[in-house]
C-alpha cells in the first residue's frame, strides 16, 4: 500500500477535524476567487466614468458598495485561512505524535537481532529526520495542497464563466503543466527515497566516529577517519544534488508556463477587447485569476515534491513498524516454589526486610533439552544441547572467544528463539512464560556497563522502579559501590551523562551490579561482569557477590580463575557444543579441553 494512503487510513481518528479543515479551506478559497470579479467591476466603472466625463466623486460613489464587499471578502478569506491553518497544526501534531509513539513503542518490542542488523544512526534518522519531514509536510503541505486545488478549480471556473474561449485556452496550458509536474513528482519520490537512505547511512557513520573518538586518537587513525568522512559526505552530497536537481526543475517550468499564460491573456484578451466581446475589467480579472492559478500551481508542485519526500520517509518508518515484534509472548508468570509469591515482587534485598538475601526461597532449575539453534535456518550453530542446572547452583561457562558462551545465556533470556528442543525453568518452557515475568526472574549483568542520563540513584533504581532510597543505598553497599558514590560531590544525586563517561569502567560496572541486585532475580547471569573491575576492587566485589549468589541460581561467563574455582560445576563450550561438564578438579583430571584452557591461563593467557 502507498505509504501516504496508509498514513491517511492510520489517521482515521482525525478525519472529523480534517473534514472541518477542508470546509474552512473551501470557504477561504471561495472568498478569494470572488475578489477579482469585483475588482474588474471597479475597473469597468472607472473606465465608464472617464468615458462619460463623470467627476471623481460620482465614480467613487458608484463603486463604494463594491469596495465594502471587497473588504468583507478579504476579511472572510483571512479568517477562514487562519482557522484552517490552526486546525491543521493541531491535526498534524496529534498524528505525528501518535506515529512517533507507535514507532518508539514498537522499537522496544523488536528482537535483539534487529538491532544487530540495523545501524543505530539509521534508526535515529528514522525517528528524527524522517518524522520531522512528515510533520513539516502535514503542517504546511496538506493545507497548501488543499487550498491550491480548490483555488485552481475555483479560478478556472470563474475564467470559463467570464469568457469560455479565453478560459479554455488557459486550461490547455494548465493541463500541460499538470502532466509535466506529475512526471516530476514520480521521479522525485525515487530520488528522495535514496536521499533519506543516504542520510541514515551518513548519520550511522558519523555516530561511530564520534563514539570511537578515543580509539581513533589512540591508534592514529585520524587520516583514515577523515577519508571515511569524506566518502560519507560525498555520497550524501551526490544524493542531495540529485534531489535538488529534480525539485529545482519545478519552479522554472511553472514560471515558463506562467509567462506563456500572461502573454496569451494579453494578446487574445486585447483582441477581444477591440472587438468588444470582453471588457477591460474582465481582462483585469483574468490577469488576477491567472495569478490565482499559477501561484497555487507553483506551490502545489513544490508540495507534491515534499509529498514524495514524505512518502519516502513514511516508507522507512513503516518498514520499522512492519517488522515482526519479538517472539510470541507467553501467558504464564513464574512464582516462588516455596512461598508461592510472585518472584517479580520479591524484595528480600530491602533493608526493611531481611539483611541476608540468601534467606529467600528461590526457583531456578534450568534445563536445556535437545536444543538446536542458529542465527539463520541455513547456519545451525548449536545442535542437541543438553544441560541441567540445579536451583541455587553456580555454573561457570568457559571456552574460547566465539565458542557460544554468550549465545547460551541469550537463549535463556529468550533474546533469540531456538529451532528445536526446549529450555525450561522449573519445568516450564520459557516460551510459555510472559516476557515480563521471564526478564524479572532472570537478571543479567553485562561486560559493557550501560549508564543512562540521570542521577546515580536513578541508574541503580532501574532495577526496581518503585525502590526506596534506603533500598538503593543498601544494594550499593552490597555491590561495594557506596564508598566511591559518597566521595562524589553530590553523592547519589550526582548527575551522569549517557554512557557514564565521567566514571571509570569499574565504577560503571559496580553501579550495574547494584542495579541487578536491586531487581533481586531468582536467576542471575553475569556475562564477564567483573572484566572491567580492577583486581583490588574485584576482591571486594567478589566477597559481596559470594553472599548475594548463595542459594541463587547463577550462571557466570568469566575468564578469571577465582570465579571459575568457586563454581559448583563448569560447562566447557567449543564451536557451539558442550564438550565437557564437571567441577574444576574433575575436568583437570580428565585432561581434555578444559585442562588445555587452564594451562593456557596459567601461562598468562585468559581462559
Amino acid at each position: 500500500m502507498n505509504p501516504l494512503r496508509r498514513f491517511l487510513i492510520d489517521s482515521k481518528s482525525q478525519w472529523g477535524w480534517l473534514s472541518l479543515l477542508i470546509l474552512a479551506l473551501i470557504a477561504a478559497a471561495m472568498f478569494e476567487v470572488s475578489a477579482p470579479v469585483l475588482l474588474g467591476k471597479i475597473v469597468d466603472a472607472i473606465v465608464s466614468g472617464l468615458k462619460t466625463d463623470q467627476d471623481i466623486n460620482s465614480i467613487i460613489s458608484s463603486v463604494d458598495t463594491i469596495i465594502l464587499w471587497l473588504i468583507a471578502i478579504y476579511s472572510g478569506h483571512a479568517l477562514f485561512t487562519y482557522c484552517g491553518e490552526y486546525m491543521m497544526a493541531s491535526i498534524g501534531s496529534k498524528t505525528v505524535l501518535a506515529l512517533r509513539t507507535r514507532m518508539s513503542t514498537h522499537l522496544y518490542s523488536l528482537p535483539i537481532e534487529y538491532f544487530h542488523d540495523h545501524q543505530r544512526g539509521d534508526l535515529l534518522s528514522r525517528l528524527t529526520s524522517d518524522l520531522d519531514t512528515v510533520a513539516e509536510t502535514i503542517g504546511e503541505g496538506v493545507p497548501g495542497l488543499v487550498s491550491a486545488i480548490i483555488g485552481i478549480i475555483g479560478a478556472t471556473a470563474m475564467m470559463l464563466w467570464i469568457s469560455p474561449i479565453l478560459g479554455a485556452s488557459i486550461i490547455v496550458i494548465i493541463l500541460i503543466g499538470i502532466v509535466c509536474l506529475t512526471w516530476l513528482s514520480k521521479r522525485a519520490r525515487r530520488v528522495y527515497l535514496k536521499n533519506q537512505s543516504a542520510l541514515g547511512v551518513f548519520n550511522s557513520g558519523i555516530e561511530e566516529i564520534v563514539v570511537g573518538k578515543p580509539i581513533i586518537q589512540t591508534f592514529g587513525l585520524e587520516e583514515t577517519t577523515t577519508n571515511q568522512v569524506n566518502v560519507l559526505n560525498d555520497n550524501l552530497f551526490k544524493s542531495m544534488r540529485s534531489a535538488a536537481f529534480t525539485s529545482q526543475l519545478v519552479e522554472p517550468l511553472v514560471k515558463f508556463l506562467n509567462q506563456i499564460t500572461y502573454c496569451l491573456v494579453a494578446i487574445q484578451g486585447g483582441l477581444m477587447v477591440l472587438r468588444g466581446s470582453i471588457s477591460i475589467g474582465d481582462i483585469q480579472a483574468f490577469f488576477l485569476y491567472v495569478g490565482q492559478v499559477s501561484d497555487p500551481l507553483s506551490r502545489s508542485s513544490y508540495i507534491m515534491t515534499k509529498f514524495q519526500e514524505t512518502a519516502a520517509a513514511l516508507g522507512r518508518i513503516y518498514e520499522v513498524i512492519d517488522t515482526p515484534s519479538e517472539i510470541d509472548d507467553g501467558a504464564l508468570t513464574l512464582f516462588d516454589n516455596e512461598s508461592g509469591t510472585d518472584t517479580e515482587t520479591t524484595t528480600t534485598n530491602s533493608p526493611m526486610m531481611s539483611q541476608n538475601p540468601s534467606n529467600q526461597a528461590h526457583t531456578g532449575t534450568i534445563d536445556f533439552k535437545h536444543v538446536d539453534f542458529g542465527y539463520s535456518p541455513s547456519n545451525v550453530f548449536m545442535k542437541d544441547i543438553n544441560i541441567h542446572i540445579p536451583a541455587g547452583s553456580m555454573v561457570a561457562i568457559v571456552g574460547p572467544t566465539g565458542a557460544g558462551k554468550s549465545t547460551l545465556v541469550n537463549l535463556i533470556m529468550r533474546f533469540y528463539d531456538i529451532m528445536n528442543g526446549r529450555i525450561t525453568i522449573d519445568g516450564v518452557d520459557i516460551r510459555d512464560i510472559s516476557r515480563e515475568s521471564l526478564h524479572n526472574t532472570v537478571g543479567m549483568v553485562l561486560q559493557d556497563a550501560w549508564i543512562f542520563t540521570g542521577t546515580i540513584a536513578d541508574n541503580i533504581g532501574y532495577g526496581k522502579p518503585n525502590a526506596t532510597r534506603e533500598e538503593i543505598e543498601y544494594v550499593a553497599r552490597l555491590a561495594m559501590a557506596d564508598h566511591f558514590i559518597r566521595t562524589l560531590p553530590n553523592g547519589y544525586d550526582t548527575m551522569l551523562n549517557r554512557g557514564g563517561d565521567d566514571l571509570s569502567q569499574g565504577q560503571r560496572q559496580l553501579i550495574t551490579i547494584a542495579r541487578a541486585f536491586l531487581a533481586d532475580p531468582s536467576i542471575l547471569i553475569l556475562d564477564e561482569a567483573t572484566a572491567n573491575v580492577d583486581t583490588r576492587t574485584e576482591v571486594e566485589v567478589q566477597k559481596a557477590m559470594n553472599t548475594l549468589l548463595k542459594g541463587r541460581t547463577s550462571i557466570v561467563i568469566a575468564h578469571r580463575l577465582s570465579t571459575i574455582k568457586n563454581a559448583d560445576f563448569l560447562l566447557v563450550v567449543e564451536n557451539g557444543t558442550i564438550v565437557e561438564q564437571g567441577t574444576h578438579h574433575e575436568l583437570i583430571k580428565c585432561g581434555g579441553h578444559y585442562k588445555e584452557l587452564y594451562e593456557n591461563y596459567a601461562a598468562g593467557m585468559s581462559v
